[in-house]
């Protein structure tokens, strides 16, 4: 069962969509310890590799500056297995529906739990300074994406929230919202670093020093 992230340029939004039913929260967690991901490939997108590396790291730590039971693990060897495959996709993987940003598997779901498939289609910006309709912000997407990798679904009562079922390009919503940081911290555990240190780490992706 995989997860959608899809374009409606007519709304000025970016909608995402699941392809599940009758479910309201995702039954499946991972396990206590250490979750290892890797950026399998490039975009020519960002000229950069590094920028594109970061933009996953930036992302998985946003969601890891709140739990406390997973840790994430940037894997540099491209031989060994990962929990989290990222990898850039041509169209025909993804059924070749241009509309489709990309898509996240729920864990529990065998090998290809956690992995995130991004459409190469696309004009791929690092962050959301740069965005437009035609240039999807990579770090807020994998920000929801991994929602999803990590088991939640979308919450469609908080339109702040980074999980909610759409992306809106006049607000640039690219942090957590308290309703995001309640349903992971359910999952995860509370990880209790001081306000600063977030709000530290969340200045600096807003700035984009992360891709200098």
């Amino acid at each position: 069962m995989q997860h959608f992230c899809e374009l409606h340029s007519e709304e000025q939004s970016l909608r995402f969509t699941e392809n599940i039913e009758g479910i309201d929260e995702w039954p499946y967690s991972w396990p206590d310890g250490e979750i290892s991901y890797r950026l399998n490939n490039f975009t020519d997108d960002i000229s950069k590799e590094y920028r594109q590396r970061r933009a996953v790291t930036v992302a998985l730590r946003t969601w890891q500056l709140r739990i406390s039971r997973i840790k994430f693990r940037r894997e540099r060897n491209p031989n060994v297995s990962v929990d989290f495959d990222v990898s850039f996709e041509d169209l025909a993987h993804f059924d070749n529906v241009k509309g489709v940003l990309a898509h996240a598997y729920f864990p529990g779901q065998g090998e290809i739990s956690g992995d995130c498939h991004i459409n190469d289609e696309w004009e791929w910006v690092t962050s959301t300074q740069f965005a437009t309709l035609a240039k999807p912000p990579l770090v807020p997407i994998l920000i929801h994406e991994f929602g999803h990798s990590l088991g939640l679904r979308h919450d469609t009562r908080e339109r702040e929230s980074i999980m909610y079922p759409s992306y809106d390009f006049g607000k640039k919503k690219n942090s957590l919202h308290s309703r995001d940081i309640q349903r992971i911290q359910e999952r995860y555990g509370t990880r209790t670093l001081s306000q600063r240190i977030i709000d530290y780490f969340q200045r600096r992706r807003d700035m984009a020093w992360d891709f200098d």
